[in-house]
């Protein structure tokens, strides 16, 4: 029987479903699996977040995305956009420009400019710098595609103008960025750590380059993104030849090489955010990287020792939560939180969701002291932790607060380093509460944390899922009646 042949129409339906295809056949652009998961992810999901080294080719794949966008949908729009001018003319629309100009064959929509490719409809691509709010309002189409390019320098209010063209039809946003130079506001970091309920966000490392090998490196292999391998990645072997090198541009065994000559044990920053794609831990008195949380997130762990303990924060009226983290063996299970109810209630609230002989570290500070006092009158295994009391290792810390936070630091760099220490759940706003907490060395040579008020302003909320895993996590080492004395009296900003 004769193969009938594809019509036009046929094989827009067939691309608009393997974006991917229409990318390598039509526009001639050469994919590795980390370009694949990127483009499956936009067309998969509203929102996506790619954060990656320097040299796996962010920009490239965010141009091929929108020429592919754009000449696939024929009712589209395709905003771009970048922090400054040049990024916006030398950087995304260079490739997209380059993208038209080697495709002159093929018809592909439109007449393309320095920054804009224009129809005779009502469909069109264009770039522009963030300079002015008003320049990014009133984009509404069918279909609608935004490219933050460079993310990591936008600002929030950016954000909030992409939201509000985001309603109805087939809209799409992607935000792709190197890390370096993102602190703990910007809304690119806040995406991939506090947001990926909303986001669904990808990380791309030096290793994850498709000229290096899946057995190199084995001392970093913990910096590979495995779900590569769903998007044609070898697990051995190199996924492309060495001959590619010379036209692509792309991380190469021997730049990594050199860069971890320069920068591994001189310039960790630089390791971290131009090879590893992480987030800088350096330049912050943050008490807790977040790369260290964010190894525990969901993590394997085996039973352990299998003992539930529990940890409580309290709170009365207010907009403060009443917290109950419960830790099972290494796990530690999704909070349980409450609000605007009596001490009694709370107790009450502790007494059904525990049992008698399950410990439970209670905030015995304020309104937390009496909480302690009815649990232990129950009969209830009740450890009372008054964080502003002296601590064990007075030599080291302030106070009892700055100890539990350190011992959680503890625990999440022996997660990061070693694996199998503690699992935590996904939830952006205890991620959140444990990574922007911060620190300072005093005179003394204690440590002291940055003050629950001020913490509390920058948050702009109160940290109460933090500060229960912390209670629940701790563990004193003794009891001894003079533990519990007064809280030193200084008018630091940091208690």
């Amino acid at each position: 029987m004769k193969k009938q042949k594809k019509t036009k129409k046929d094989l827009i339906k067939y691309y608009r479903d393997h974006p991917d295809k229409y990318i390598e056949n039509i526009l001639d652009v050469k994919l590795w699996s980390g370009m694949r998961m990127a483009i499956d992810s936009v067309w998969s999901h509203k929102r996506t977040s790619v954060r990656a080294c320097h040299g796996v080719s962010k920009t490239m794949v965010a141009a091929a995305i929108s020429v592919a966008f754009f000449n696939l949908h024929k009712n589209s729009i395709v905003v771009t956009t970048a922090p400054t001018t040049r990024q916006v003319e030398l950087l995304l629309w260079k490739e997209i420009r380059s993208i038209y100009s080697k495709n002159h064959k093929i018809k592909l929509r439109g007449e393309c400019m320095m920054t804009k490719i224009k129809t005779s409809q009502d469909s069109y691509v264009i770039g522009f710098s963030t300079d002015k709010a008003e320049s990014i309002e009133g984009f509404h189409a069918p279909h609608i595609l935004w490219i933050l390019d460079e993310a990591k320098g936008l600002p929030q209010w950016v954000y909030d103008a992409v939201e509000g063209s985001m309603t109805g039809g087939n809209a799409r946003v992607l935000e792709i960025s190197t890390t370096d130079g993102a602190d703990q506001q910007c809304p690119l970091r806040q995406h991939q750590t506090n947001l990926r309920d909303h986001w669904n966000c990808i990380k791309l490392s030096s290793f994850d380059s498709p000229f290096v090998g899946a057995k190199e490196f084995p001392e970093f292999a913990k910096y590979r993104n495995n779900d590569l391998y769903n998007y044609g990645k070898p697990k051995t072997g190199k996924e492309w030849p060495d001959e590619f090198r010379s036209r692509i541009q792309i991380e190469t065994p021997s730049g990594i090489k050199d860069k971890k000559a320069l920068w591994y044990e001189k310039q960790p920053a630089l390791w971290e955010t131009k090879v590893l794609g992480d987030f800088s831990s350096e330049g912050t008195s943050n008490v807790i990287p977040l790369k260290w949380v964010l190894s525990a997130v969901n993590a394997e762990v085996d039973e352990g020792e299998g003992i539930t303990k529990h940890g409580f924060d309290v709170a009365r009226m207010g907009d403060d939560k009443c917290i109950l983290t419960t830790k099972v063996g290494k796990t530690v299970l999704l909070q349980v939180s409450w609000g605007k109810k009596k001490i009694p209630w709370s107790v009450g609230k502790i007494m059904a969701e525990t049992e008698l002989d399950e410990v439970v570290n209670v905030d015995a500070c304020g309104l937390g002291s009496g909480a302690f006092d009815d649990l232990a009158e129950a009969g209830h295994a009740t450890i009372g932790l008054d964080s502003a009391s002296n601590a064990f290792d007075k030599v080291k810390f302030k106070n009892l607060r700055a100890e539990m936070w350190w011992n959680a630091r503890e625990v999440f760099e022996r997660q990061f380093e070693e694996g199998n220490v503690i699992s935590i759940p996904d939830d952006p706003e205890l991620i959140m509460d444990l990574t922007g907490l911060q620190y300072k060395p005093m005179l003394s040579g204690q440590y002291i944390m940055e003050a629950k008020e001020i913490y509390k302003k920058r948050l702009g909320r109160s940290p109460d899922k933090g500060d229960s895993f912390v209670y629940c996590i701790y563990e004193p080492p003794v009891f001894e009646d003079e533990y519990y004395g007064e809280p030193d009296d200084d008018n630091d900003i940091f208690l």
